[in-house]
C-alpha cells in the first residue's frame, strides 16, 4: 500500500465516493508517504516491530501459534496493529483475521467498511464486516454493540484472541478522564492489557506518535474518523484541549505521568485483590456455584472499608459485583439485619442472615432436585446421591468396626436387626421426625434448636428406614438401633464430594 501524495493530517470535508480503492481516494483516508521526521521518530518507527516482539515475549500476551482476530476500524492504530502482527506472523506462526463493525453513526460509515474490506482483501486477511441494524443513541451504546459483534466475529473466524489497538495515549486520556470523574484506585488502573475471556491489547505500551511514524515509514494508508475531532465528546476535549493546555503550561510530561499512574494503580489494585481474596477464603464456611455462606462475626471484625472489598470479592464468585448502592445496602443489612431476614439486590443476588451466618445467593435457573439412594439390605455396598445439588458418596458395610470419621466424612453405626429395610438416604421433608434419647422431635424443631437457618436445612442428608428418620447427617443420630458392645453393626459413611 502506498501513494505519491503528500501526507496530510487535515480532516476531509467529504468522505463519500462512488469508487473505492485504497490508493485512489485521499478524501477517505490518509495517503502515507516517507516524509521527513525527527531522527528519534525514525529510530522509533524502524524498531517498533522488534519492540512489540520483545513486549509480547515478556508479557505472554499472545502465544505462539495463536489464532488472532484484529478489531479493525481502519484508523491509525488498528491499521498499524494489523500490519505489525503480519510482520511478526511468520516467527510466531499466528493465523490472522479481522473484524469491522459499521455503527451507522456517520453517513460515510458504509464507505469506510468497504475500504476496510478491500484493505484486508489486498493483504490476504479474512475479514468479517457487519452493519448495525440500528443507529446507536450514544457512544456507550455504540461500544456495547461493537464488542458484542467483535466477540461473535472472533468466534466465527475461529479466533482465540481478539486484539484491539488501544495504545499509551488512550491509556493516559482514560486515566485523566476517570480522575476527573472521581474514580477509585481500580479505575485509575485504566485500560487492562488483557480482559477475559479473549481481549488483548498488544499496543498499550506504545505512543500514538511512534505508531504514526511507523505507518509513515512504511507508506501505509489509513482512514480518518472526523468524529475524533468533535469537541462535543468529553474524551476529545481531553485529548485536543485539556492535555495540550496542561502540557504547554509547564507539565510537558503529563501523558507519561498519567501512564505511570495507571501502572502504579494497577499494581496496587492487584495487591488489594490478592489480600482480599485470601481474607474472603478464610471467612467462607461453605460454597457452591450458586451460594456462599460466610461467618458474620468474622466479616464484621474487619473495618467498614475492608468489608466493602470483601463483599464485592465474595459476590464476584457468583456473578457480577454489586454497584456502589448495592454494596452499601448489603453492608448495612449484614451489620443490622436480624436472623431469618434477607434482602434482594440488583441482578438476582440475595443476602440472608441466619444466626451467625450470612448467605449470599444467586439462584440457578433450575432449582436442584433431591435424589434418593436406597440401601436395600445390610450387605456391603456404595453409591452416590445428590441432596440440594450437593453430591455425597455413601458407603455401608455389615460387621465393620466402629471407626471414627475421616476428613470430610460422617459416620454412624446401627444394629441391623432393629432396622426395617430398605434404608434411604434423602433430603429433609416437612413433617419428618426423629427419636432422640429425650423423646421424639420434629426435625424442623431440631434445626431450630441447633441454629440451622432455613435456607441451610435442605442441604442436610437424612438416613431413614420404613419407620422414620434414623440420622440427620452431620447434626444428630437418633436413639433407635443404637449399637451394643459385642453385637453386629451396620456402619454407614457419607463423604461430601468436592
Amino acid at each position: 500500500m502506498g501513494g505519491g501524495a503528500t501526507a496530510s493530517h487535515a480532516i476531509p470535508t467529504s468522505l463519500c465516493s462512488s469508487e473505492l480503492h485504497p490508493t485512489s481516494h485521499p478524501s477517505i483516508f490518509i495517503v502515507m508517504d516517507v516524509v521527513e521526521t525527527s531522527s528519534a521518530l525514525q529510530t522509533t518507527a524502524g524498531g517498533l516491530a522488534e519492540r512489540l516482539n520483545a513486549h509480547l515475549e515478556s508479557s505472554g500476551l499472545l502465544r505462539e501459534g495463536a489464532a488472532i482476530t484484529v478489531a479493525l476500524s481502519g484508523g491509525l492504530d488498528s491499521v498499524a496493529l494489523l500490519d505489525l502482527l503480519q510482520e511478526l506472523k511468520g516467527s510466531w506462526n499466528w493465523s490472522l483475521s479481522a473484524a469491522h463493525f459499521d455503527h451507522r453513526m456517520r453517513a460515510e460509515s458504509e464507505t469506510d467498511a468497504d475500504w476496510v474490506r478491500e484493505f484486508c482483501e489486498v493483504r490476504g486477511v479474512r475479514c468479517l464486516v457487519e452493519r448495525s441494524d440500528r443507529r446507536p443513541g450514544n457512544e456507550a451504546e455504540a461500544r456495547e454493540l461493537r464488542y458484542e459483534f467483535l466477540h461473535r466475529a472472533r468466534a466465527r473466524l475461529g479466533g482465540e484472541r481478539l486484539a484491539t489497538a488501544h495504545q499509551a495515549d488512550d491509556q493516559a486520556e482514560t486515566v485523566l478522564f476517570r480522575l476527573l470523574r472521581g474514580s477509585g484506585l481500580a479505575g485509575l488502573a485504566g485500560i487492562p492489557a488483557r480482559r477475559e475471556p479473549s481481549v488483548v491489547r498488544p499496543l498499550l505500551p506504545f505512543w500514538r506518535a511512534e505508531i504514526d511514524a511507523y505507518l509513515r515509514s512504511r507508506g501505509i494508508d489509513y482512514l480518518i474518523d472526523p468524529s475524533n475531532r468533535d469537541l462535543s465528546y468529553a474524551r476529545n476535549r481531553i485529548r485536543h484541549e485539556l492535555i495540550p493546555a496542561i502540557e504547554a503550561d509547564g507539565c510537558a510530561d503529563l501523558r507519561r505521568q498519567l501512564y505511570r499512574l495507571s501502572t502504579l494503580a494497577a499494581r496496587a489494585t492487584r495487591v488489594v485483590e490478592c489480600l482480599t481474596e485470601k481474607a474472603a477464603d478464610d471467612l467462607v464456611l461453605e460454597a457452591s456455584e450458586s451460594r456462599i455462606i460466610v461467618a458474620r462475626s468474622g466479616f464484621l471484625a474487619y473495618d467498614t472499608k475492608v468489608r466493602a472489598h470483601l463483599l464485592r470479592a465474595l459476590a464476584a464468585r457468583l456473578g457480577p459485583r454489586p454497584g456502589r448502592v448495592g454494596t452499601r445496602t448489603a453492608l448495612e443489612f449484614i451489620n443490622t439485619g436480624t436472623s431469618g431476614r434477607g434482602i434482594e439486590l440488583a441482578g438476582g443476588m440475595s443476602i440472608r442472615r441466619e444466626y451467625d451466618a450470612v448467605l449470599i445467593e444467586r439462584p440457578s435457573d433450575e432449582p436442584a432436585r433431591d435424589e434418593e439412594l436406597v440401601l436395600p439390605d445390610p450387605r456391603s455396598g456404595e453409591g452416590d446421591v445428590k441432596i440440594a445439588g450437593v453430591g455425597w458418596r455413601v458407603r455401608w458395610a455389615l460387621g465393620a468396626p466402629e471407626e471414627g470419621a475421616g476428613d470430610g466424612e460422617e459416620v454412624a453405626c446401627f444394629v441391623p436387626s432393629e432396622l426395617r429395610f430398605p434404608l434411604t438416604v434423602r433430603g429433609w421433608r416437612p413433617g419428618d421426625r426423629i427419636r432422640l434419647p429425650a423423646g421424639t422431635r420434629k426435625i424442623k424443631r431440631l434445626f431450630s434448636d441447633r441454629k440451622v437457618g432455613r435456607s441451610q436445612r435442605r442441604f442436610y442428608p437424612l438416613l431413614a428406614d420404613v419407620s422414620g428418620v434414623l440420622w440427620v447427617v452431620g447434626l444428630a443420630r437418633g436413639a433407635r438401633a443404637a449399637p451394643r458392645e459385642g453385637g453386629a453393626v451396620l456402619s454407614v459413611r457419607l463423604e461430601r464430594k468436592r
